[in-house]
């Protein structure tokens, strides 16, 4: 926490002698308007895509804690569903899959199976203001290691599904057998040092490994690997709560195994605005759903 103050007050004074910009010069767009409404028709890219895409199970898992919907990318999201915009632009491309959320409270919403949790785990630290967060990580991690599908995949409800090249994703997983997305941090280090609910790196990588993203992360259910890394997360998360990504680094210096790691384009946040081929925006994040024109 301190090291993270440190870093934040050092990046201010150099703002304030010119030395930094608060963000990137403003890139101009001229995306047309998106919204829930007027999603593009969708089109496989041929008959063998669509067959194979139709012929697995496919399942989305959401974890959703606590009623107030609090979003952490600075988004307000209150008017819409609270599974949207990530629900309705996933059922676009995926009709026939299974849609499951993990919540705490009554969460009703057509067509979605709600998985309630009635004795949640890390009650001991019922206290800690990152609590709910803890608990949305983990319940993705179980929800993933619970499914009787094929392939299934953990994403945040702030998502907004912009490509049909989506359909990759299921490609990479069935080909690796679990995947994250990339991040804009650099290391563990970097990350301890920028980042809020971290925790020192106490392996022997001192802090080198690569850090990663949250949202998606997928998992072909039949590999053994896959499941050997999820279980970690939870074992490691119950253990000792932190921010996803440390907790996910834990995992994979226990197990030495690693999840493939998805290039930006599967999660497209802020200070990523147009790269191009994007596949999924974190629209949760406001200059990523004004770049894009998301309404």
């Amino acid at each position: 926490m301190i090291s993270t103050i440190m870093w934040r007050l050092k990046e201010a004074i150099a703002v304030l002698l010119g030395q930094k910009k608060t963000q990137k010069s403003t890139i101009l767009s001229n995306f047309p308007e998106r919204n829930l409404k007027n999603l593009p028709k969708l089109e496989y890219r041929n008959n063998e895509l669509k067959k194979y895409i139709e012929g697995l199970k496919i399942e989305f898992i959401f974890s959703e804690f606590k009623e107030e919907r609090v979003n952490a990318g600075g988004a307000d999201l209150s008017q819409q569903s609270r599974l949207d915009p990530s629900l309705t632009t996933l059922r676009h491309y995926f009709s026939n899959a299974k849609f499951t959320v993990y919540s705490d409270f009554d969460l009703d919403i057509e067509g979605v199976h709600l998985q309630k949790v009635i004795n949640p785990v890390l009650q001991n630290y019922k206290n800690n203001p990152r609590h709910y967060y803890h608990l949305a990580d983990y319940y993705k991690f179980k929800g993933m290691l619970e499914s009787k599908a094929d392939i299934v995949i953990s994403i945040d409800s702030d998502m907004f599904i912009f490509s049909e090249e989506i359909f990759s994703l299921i490609h990479l997983t069935d080909k690796f057998g679990f995947c994250v997305p990339n991040s804009s941090a650099q290391s563990m280090n970097f990350e301890i040092e920028t980042s809020l609910d971290t925790k020192p790196i106490n392996d022997e990588s001192h802090g080198f490994g690569t850090t990663v993203n949250i949202t998606p992360m997928t998992f072909k259910t039949s590999s053994d690997n896959g499941r050997k890394y999820y279980e970690a997360c939870c074992e490691m998360l119950e253990k000792n709560p932190a921010r996803a990504s440390i907790i996910m680094w834990e995992a994979a210096w226990k197990t030495s195994v690693y999840p493939y790691l998805l290039p930006k384009e599967f999660c497209v946040c802020r200070g990523s605005e147009g790269i191009r081929n994007e596949v999924i925006l974190h629209v949760g994040h406001p200059s990523v759903a004004k770049f894009y024109n998301i309404n």
